[in-house]
């Protein structure tokens, strides 16, 4: 299993144990995290949700680190690469609900 899996406009899945191998491709996927990061025994470390390059989720959090067991260590909220506390991710869900009506 390789560290890294990332999706990418020019190459779709890559995956790889270099990390700098990938880092200057656009990240993105609207279906699922762009970016995982795998632990040596193959439990996620670390997920990222990209759309065009920038840090987005709009059905939960952006950010998920796990522990070693595989526990949710933190997490982060993100649209269009802007960070959000859970509260201002939830009025900011409304807000651009209300404006799509």
């Amino acid at each position: 299993m390789k560290a890294f899996k990332i999706y990418t406009i020019e190459n779709g899945l890559v995956e790889t144990d270099d990390y700098d191998e990938v880092i200057s491709l656009t990240w993105h996927r609207e279906d699922g995290p762009a970016f995982t990061e795998y632990r040596y025994n193959g439990n996620i470390r670390y997920v990222a949700y990209y759309v065009n390059d920038n840090r987005h989720r709009l059905d939960g959090p952006a950010i998920i680190k796990y522990d070693v067991n595989g526990n949710i260590q933190r997490i982060e909220y993100w649209i269009n690469d802007m960070a959000y506390s859970n509260e201002q991710y939830n009025k900011e869900l409304l807000k651009l609900k209300v404006q799509s009506l």
